[in-house]
């Protein structure tokens, strides 16, 4: 009797990270600014938690707010970003995407802001 509880339990767990994982491949990660060298590492480090990159570094193109799909976080790289590709950014974070500013370009930085908004999706499921 004990043994199918823990299963269950372990089953309705697994179900409950499953459906974290398809919400996450339908959410965009904006990183804004940043260096262009560094973008497949960004990519690396958001894919790795089950998200999609859109890595914007000198301006948007006009049809990005629709193309980037439902937008998980906005992560602004304040050191390396023109005030212009922030005041556009704004404008997506209307939408109710947390944003995320960084003091940093370093994929350290990038790193640590995805980890903890994983957590708290990974708490709020």
């Amino acid at each position: 009797m004990a043994y199918g509880l823990l299963q269950g339990d372990r089953m309705k767990a697994q179900r409950r990270s499953q459906a974290v994982d398809r919400k996450r491949e339908e959410q965009t990660v904006l990183v804004i600014g940043g260096s262009g060298g560094m973008s497949s590492r960004y990519r690396d480090v958001v894919e790795k938690h089950g998200w999609s990159l859109r890595h914007y570094e000198n301006r948007v193109p006009p049809g990005a707010r629709h193309g980037a799909g439902k937008v998980a976080l906005i992560v602004i790289m304040v050191t390396m970003v023109s005030h212009a590709l922030r005041d556009q950014m704004q404008t997506l974070a209307a939408d109710g995407a947390p944003v995320v500013y960084l003091r940093s370009a370093s994929v350290s930085a990038l790193r640590a802001a995805i980890e903890q908004r994983a957590a708290i999706e990974q708490r709020a499921a």
